[in-house]
């Protein structure tokens, strides 16, 4: 009887690695409070859409103002977002999406000022000042690290105090 339970718990275990995450990402909460801390503690970590559908569900909440809908894991794949690759790169996806809505052409490339004004919508969840744009849109020209500026958001103090 022990060994039917734990060859279950496997199975189902096995099972949710295999989801797409749609079903968890519509069942899931926004992150926040301590798990929000623990997202951005670990955000260059791997993620799943299954696994993390909090924080799927957070960049949704964040960059529309509503739950995530149904389709998407599909947008994110199509915007270059698999599963096992960063929070940072889960972000990088939403990042891509809202500017391209932001500019009108969904060919996944915009100029640094939409990009900035979409990733502080997608971390923080508004527009970005006008000392934090500056500075940050200085370290995208010059260093041309657009995930690096990103992760800042996402590892800043802000994101973790969401609610």
């Amino acid at each position: 009887m022990l060994r039917m339970v734990g060859v279950s718990c496997a199975a189902f275990a096995l099972l949710a690695a295999c989801s797409d995450g749609t079903k968890e990402i519509a069942a899931a909460e926004p992150s926040s409070g301590a798990k929000l801390e623990e997202h951005s503690r670990t955000i260059s970590r791997s993620v799943t859409l299954a696994g993390d559908a909090d924080l799927v569900q957070r960049f949704c909440k964040n960059t529309t103002g509503a739950a995530c809908p149904a389709d998407i894991a599909d947008k994110l794949k199509a915007f270059g977002f698999a599963d096992n690759q960063t929070g940072v790169d889960l972000a990088y996806s939403f990042v891509l999406m809202a500017a391209d809505a932001n500019d009108g052409n969904p060919d996944l490339s915009s100029s640094d000022e939409d990009f900035l004004a979409a990733a502080y919508r997608v971390a923080l969840a508004r527009e970005p000042d006008e000392g934090g744009a500056q500075a940050n849109l200085s370290f995208i020209k010059e260093k041309g690290e657009r995930k690096q500026m990103l992760r800042s958001l996402l590892e800043s103090q802000e994101f973790k105090n969401q609610s």
